[in-house]
C-alpha cells in the first residue's frame, strides 16, 4: 500500500467528516445516540451478514465460466474482503478478494478481478434502475436530486452502449487503444481489457444474467431493509418529523454512490455525509438525528463485517499484514501467472 495512496484516503475522509459534522450540536448528537434503541441494531447486523453472503453467491455466478467455486470459499474471501475495505483506505479489499481467489482455487486473480469490475457494474445499473423509480413514482419534489438521477440514467445509458460495443467489437477497441496509448502500458491496458472481457462473458448466458440480476435485487433490497430498521434504532420519527416511504432507498442510494469514492478505512466521513444528503433529499430537517442515523448504520456495516472477516482470515491461517503486503503489489498477476 503506497503512502501517499493512505494520505489521499485519510484526506478525503477528513474533507467529508468537516462537512458531517460542521453544523453539528455534538450535545444533541448524544442525546440522540444516548436515546437510540440499541437491540433494533441485532437484526441489522444480521441482515447485513446475509446480504454479504448474497453478495458471495452473486460473484460465484460471475466466476462460474472460469471455475464453479464452493459458496464457503466464496464467502470467505468476500468476507476477508469486504474486512479489509473496513480497515484499509481506498476500497483496497476489491484487490485482495481477487487474490484470496486465487490463493484458494488457481482462477487467475485478474480474471477474478474483472468479475469484480463487472460485479460492481450490476450494483450501478442496479442504482439507476432505483434511481429511475424514483424520478418517476418518489413523493417528494427535490428539483436537484431528480435532475441528479436522470443525468445518472443517462450516464448509464452510456456506459452499458460503451459495455455492449466492446463485447461486440473487442478487436476495434483493442485496435484503438494500441493506437492512443504508448508501448509501455498499452500491453497492460489490452491485457487487462480482456479479463475483463472474459468478465463480460455472462451476457452470453441469460439464465445465469437472470441469476446475478435477482440476486442483486435481492441484495439491496436487504440492506435497504437495515437502513429502515436503523431509522427505527435512532427514533427518525420522534419530534413530528415523517419520513417518506420511499426514504430508505433514497438513502439507500445515495450512501452506495457516496462509499464509491475512494476514502479512509471504512468509508469513515463519505459515508456520514452521504447519509446526511441522503436524508435532506426526502426533506428531513433534523441534521443531528440524521448524523445519530449515519453512526448507527455505519456501526451495522462495519462491525459484523469486521468480525466475521477476521474469523475467516484466522481460519485461512492469514494476518492483516499479509493483506497490506498484497495490497502493494502493482499489478494482479503473480510471477508464476505471467510466467516469469
Amino acid at each position: 500500500m503506497k503512502r501517499h495512496s493512505v494520505a489521499i484516503g485519510l484526506l478525503i475522509s477528513a474533507v467529508f467528516l468537516y462537512v458531517a459534522f460542521r453544523k453539528t450540536d455534538l450535545g444533541e448528537l448524544a442525546q440522540h445516540l444516548a436515546a437510540a434503541n440499541y437491540l433494533y441494531l441485532v437484526p441489522a447486523s444480521i441482515l447485513t451478514l446475509g446480504a454479504l453472503w448474497v453478495r458471495a453467491m452473486r460473484w460465484g455466478l460471475l466466476l462460474r465460466p472460469l471455475q464453479r467455486i464452493s459458496p464457503p470459499t466464496l464467502f470467505s474471501a468476500t468476507s476477508i474482503g469486504f474486512m479489509c475495505n473496513n480497515v484499509l483506505p481506498m476500497r483496497l479489499g476489491e484487490v485482495i478478494r481477487a487474490f484470496l481467489i486465487r490463493r484458494s482455487t488457481g482462477v487467475r486473480a485478474s480474471a477474478a478481478f474483472a468479475t469484480i469490475v463487472v460485479e460492481r457494474l450490476f450494483d450501478l445499473f442496479s442504482m439507476i434502475g432505483v434511481f429511475g423509480v424514483l424520478v418517476i413514482f418518489a413523493p417528494f419534489h427535490n428539483r436537484q436530486f431528480k435532475i441528479g438521477a436522470l443525468l445518472a440514467c443517462v450516464a448509464g445509458l452510456v456506459v452499458l452502449a460503451l459495455l455492449v460495443f466492446y463485447h461486440a467489437r473487442p478487436s476495434a477497441v483493442e485496435r484503438l487503444v494500441g493506437r492512443l496509448l504508448p508501448g509501455r502500458i498499452r500491453d497492460r491496458v489490452i491485457a487487462l481489457l480482456r479479463s475483463f472481457g472474459d468478465g463480460l462473458m455472462i451476457f452470453r448466458d441469460p439464465p445465469r444474467l437472470l441469476g446475478v440480476g435477482v440476486l442483486t435485487l435481492v441484495m439491496w433490497l436487504m440492506i435497504a431493509v437495515v437502513i429502515k430498521i436503523c431509522f427505527a434504532s435512532a427514533r427518525l420519527q420522534e419530534g413530528g418529523l415523517v419520513l417518506p416511504a420511499t426514504s430508505s432507498l433514497v438513502v439507500l442510494v445515495v450512501i452506495a454512490i457516496g462509499v464509491m469514492v475512494p476514502s479512509g478505512p471504512g468509508f469513515v466521513g463519505t459515508m456520514q455525509a452521504a447519509a446526511i444528503l441522503g436524508l435532506a433529499i426526502v426533506g428531513y430537517t433534523d441534521r443531528d438525528r440524521a448524523l445519530s442515523f449515519s453512526i448507527l448504520y455505519h456501526a451495522t456495516q462495519w462491525f459484523p463485517v469486521v468480525l466475521v472477516g477476521l474469523v475467516y482470515l484466522v481460519k485461512e491461517n492469514l494476518s492483516l499484514a499479509q493483506m497490506r503486503q498484497i495490497s502493494t503489489r502493482a499489478d494482479l498477476e503473480t510471477p508464476e501467472e505471467n510466467g516469469s
